[in-house]
């Protein structure tokens, strides 16, 4: 919890606690309904594919917390050497909220957004916009809001809460208050929203970015370091695609500015 909570801290569903993902009953059925009664000809594959996506996710993250963990159990190459508190582990149990908000977002898209239904499995052109829309603005914003939550206001009521966690593990990445999380979400969704209004969309361009955005918040928030600084002397562009773990701790122990990363 941040040091001065503000409004829209909790999670819509906290109270539903274990029972949460009960919220998605009625797109579930929904989507069982079409499949029972529909032809095949006319299913939608972009509404199919929400739910084994989240539990893709799920999985992916799942897998980068017990590499983490066995890495931070094992005390080799730690960059903060320290163990993790049992206050962390309650604090950041709750990360699947997040995929949970992200899987209601994408059935009301799927349903209520035009061009958002019956998407291709791939599009060319849709994934090469997602990736200039993420280097480009999506960025620049990202890098503004993220000082902005470094304002002693802000931070107080809402950034201190990921801050939080000193040794941070992969997914200390999403561990956010919810108003934070619907300005991130709204950010990443330009991509999504743009290569769909124009048509260029696809499942594997959305599908494959959000992982992306995954990969890079887990890796980024491990507590050793998977990228030798060799790779980055040889290839310098790479720093404008992905960061180091070595720096997201040093911001948790320094309250610095990210230069760029998710």
């Amino acid at each position: 919890m941040a040091s001065k909570p503000g409004i829209l801290t909790d999670w819509p569903w906290t109270p539903l606690g274990s029972f949460k993902y009960i919220i998605l009953g009625p797109w579930v059925t929904e989507t069982i309904y079409s499949i029972m009664v529909k032809d095949p000809k006319e299913w939608d594959l972009t509404n199919f594919t929400v739910i084994p996506f989240m539990l893709w996710r799920m999985l992916h993250n799942q897998l980068w917390i017990s590499l983490s963990r066995y890495r931070t159990a094992k005390g080799t190459n730690r960059i903060v050497d320290k163990g993790i508190e049992f206050d962390q582990v309650d604090r950041e149990r709750n990360w699947d909220d997040q995929i949970l908000f992200n899987g209601i977002l994408f059935f009301l898209a799927n349903k209520y957004v035009p061009g958002a239904s019956h998407l291709p499995l791939w599009r060319t052109d849709g994934v090469i916009i997602t990736m200039l829309l993420h280097v480009g603005p999506v960025e620049f914003l990202y890098y503004w809001f993220h000082r902005a939550l470094h304002h002693h206001y802000l931070y107080s009521r809402y950034h201190s809460h990921h801050h939080s966690s000193i040794v941070t593990e992969p997914i200390t990445s999403v561990i956010h208050p919810f108003a934070e999380h619907i300005v991130y979400f709204a950010l990443f969704a330009i991509p999504m929203l743009t290569v769909v209004f124009t048509g260029t969309g696809s499942i594997i361009a959305i599908a494959g970015y959000i992982t992306y955005i995954d990969l890079m918040n887990n890796m980024g928030h491990c507590n050793f370091e998977l990228i030798p600084n060799w790779v980055f002397s040889i290839f310098p562009p790479l720093k404008y695609l992905m960061y180091t773990p070595s720096y997201v701790p040093s911001l948790s122990l320094k309250n610095q500015i990210p230069s760029l990363g998710l």
